[in-house]
């Protein structure tokens, strides 16, 4: 008995659902376009989150130094940075190992170091700022400190970039949210009127089967299930879309995405729980939209 109830709900959900001709393909249209708009937003901002953390671990300010500095300043100089409440880590970097690490940087194009008779690279430390420091005006006040210590010829960072790429973060957040639930609320309707007039068509049927004593359950859960195909079939085409988009995107930046973001680590794509979530919302909102437009004709 269970299982031929539950076959007759199968064949009437597909049943539906062929007979919704242009109008069902209409509906999962809107629902995959609104998918696939509030997907990037999400997309390109869990990505950038991911950049922004990245940065924000391997950001570091370079304290250039003097070429006349003596290496007991050096070492003084260094006790008085390991002392500064901002700073994790200090690593000293010599003229030689700074013109070793710019010869690996452009390896391949060394013909530029041709004719070089000197050292043009000062020795520099290396220092790691702590994260609750990470902020344009901590960091503004500490470059101001550094370079009033002797020996100190530059203060070089560029944390103003994170601060920006954060900002755009939060922007961004907001905006998939505030276009994801306006879109929502679109499918919703789409779905509603697409299963409204599946359910006028079909009128003179479901009043036949009212008449017959057939329960408010039997004639709904159908209607249903069909609006919750189209809301998880939407959603799931939009996923595969946004999917090959973001492949082909990765494609075309090819070598150039590690030097235009500083080499941190791109090609995320949405984790697993954020895909059964947005089929899950996508079914749901057909769900929604199916039972508003089926208790307003049943009470009619």
């Amino acid at each position: 008995m269970v299982w031929e109830r539950l076959r007759h709900l199968l064949d009437e959900t597909l049943l539906n659902f062929r007979r919704g001709g242009w109008g069902v393909v209409a509906s999962i249209g809107a629902i995959t376009v609104a998918f696939l708009v509030t997907g990037t937003f999400l997309l390109l901002t869990l990505n950038l989150g991911t950049v922004v953390a990245q940065w924000a671990e391997d950001f570091q300010v370079i304290v250039f130094l003097t070429d006349a500095i003596t290496p007991e300043q050096v070492t003084l100089l260094r006790k008085r940075l390991e002392g500064e409440l901002a700073v994790r880590e200090v690593t000293y970097v010599s003229r030689e190992e700074a013109l070793a690490d710019f010869r690996k940087q452009i390896r391949g194009q060394e013909s530029l170091l041709e004719g070089l008779k000197t050292n043009p690279l000062p020795a520099s430390f290396q220092l790691r700022i702590q994260k609750q420091h990470q902020t344009a005006t901590a960091l503004g006040q500490l470059a101001v400190s550094l370079r009033r210590m002797e020996g100190v010829e530059d203060v070089l960072y560029g944390q103003e970039w994170v601060d920006r790429l954060t900002s755009l973060v939060q922007v961004m957040k907001i905006l998939g949210i505030v276009i994801g639930a306006v879109l929502g609320i679109a499918s919703l309707f789409i779905v509603a009127n697409t299963i409204r007039l599946a359910v006028y068509a079909r009128a003179q049927e479901i009043e036949i089967m009212r008449l017959v004593g057939a329960s408010r359950s039997y004639i709904q859960i159908p209607l249903i299930l069909d609006g919750t195909l189209q809301g998880g079939l939407g959603a799931a085409l939009a996923l595969g879309m946004l999917y090959v988009l973001f492949r082909a995107t990765l494609w075309q930046l090819g070598a150039s995405a590690p030097l235009i973001f500083s080499g941190a680590e791109l090609g995320r794509f949405l984790d697993v729980e954020y895909r059964m979530g947005i089929v899950g919302v996508g079914a749901l909102l057909g769900a929604v939209g199916s039972l508003v437009a089926v208790r307003r004709f049943l009470r009619a």
